[in-house]
């Protein structure tokens, strides 16, 4: 767990780094159809809430193992093929609740604060409880918490690539 943890606190500063020093022009310009990278930050966070709601809550399903899908192919999945593009469930769609990056940087770090506090204090337990991915299927609370360093990855690069 505490390696995790450090693990989240560089993924969480790797990103806030990366984008502190951005205009508001460049957060909030458009590619087309593409996600501003306002956008971007916006669905990070969306998705970081989500998945803090799912391993904070309890399952009747549990696997035998603490890892269905494996921090390996979450990695390849949504790092290495990142080009493989999905589309995102509605809700996970950016609302455009934030209009500039200190919004955004005061409701991720609260978020990813609370994660590890719930983490250092045992509200969430790396265990076997089972939820279902939309597309990955079933995934154990270590899956899911592996999810969003990669998923922050992912879009991370795809910021950078839009430097």
């Amino acid at each position: 767990m505490e390696r995790y943890i450090k693990d989240l606190e560089q993924n969480t500063n790797k990103l806030l780094v990366t984008v502190k020093d951005y205009p508001i022009e460049k957060l909030t310009k458009k590619n087309g159809s593409e996600w501003s990278i306002l956008e971007i930050l916006e669905h990070i966070y969306i998705t970081d809430k989500a998945i803090y709601s799912i391993v904070s809550k309890p399952s009747e399903n549990e696997s035998k193992t603490t890892e269905i899908v494996g921090r390996n192919k979450l990695e390849t999945i949504l790092v290495e093929q990142r080009n493989k593009k999905q589309q995102s469930p509605e809700l996970l769609k950016p609302k455009g609740d934030f209009k500039n990056l200190t919004d955004f940087n005061s409701a991720f770090l609260t978020l990813r604060n609370t994660m590890k506090n719930g983490l250092s204090t045992g509200k969430i337990r790396f265990d076997n409880r089972i939820h279902n991915h939309f597309l990955l299927g079933e995934m154990t609370i270590t899956d899911w918490l592996n999810f969003i360093l990669f998923h922050t990855e992912r879009h991370l690069k795809q910021i950078e690539e839009s430097k």
